[in-house]
């Protein structure tokens, strides 16, 4: 191949290879939703009242689970964002719930709540 061959072929290059890198950038620019549903319970009853967040961290959804324990909730992300569900409660815990947006289809949870021992309670 001449010196000229080879320039002519790189020069045909640069613009696929800058086509590429925009269509990269945009899938990991673009929103996608999730939507998770679930049951939050204590010692197998119902939790009135908890709040439910939902998302990445810097842009949760927020809701409260209704008179049987149960919740619905839709988070917006960008698929390289890691999305976490959690309830607060005041004086209950639970365990972690992580995924990343990227492999997520909706979803379903049960979550047992944790009391949360705290020696000032009693006195």
């Amino acid at each position: 191949m001449e010196g000229g061959d080879c320039v002519r072929t790189m020069k045909r290059s640069i613009p696929i290879l800058v086509l590429l890198a925009v269509v990269l950038l945009l899938s990991t620019c673009r929103s996608s939703s999730t939507t998770v549903r679930g049951k939050v319970q204590y010692e197998d009853k119902p939790v009135v009242g908890a709040e439910v967040r939902f998302g990445p961290n810097m842009n949760e959804a927020t809701t409260t689970t209704n008179y049987d324990g149960l919740f619905i909730i839709t988070a917006t992300h960008r698929p390289s964002d890691v999305l976490e569900l959690k309830v607060l409660k005041p004086g209950y815990t639970h365990d972690k719930i992580e995924f990343p947006a990227s492999r997520t289809s909706d979803r379903e949870f049960d979550i047992e709540l944790k009391r949360i021992f705290d020696p000032a309670a009693r006195q």
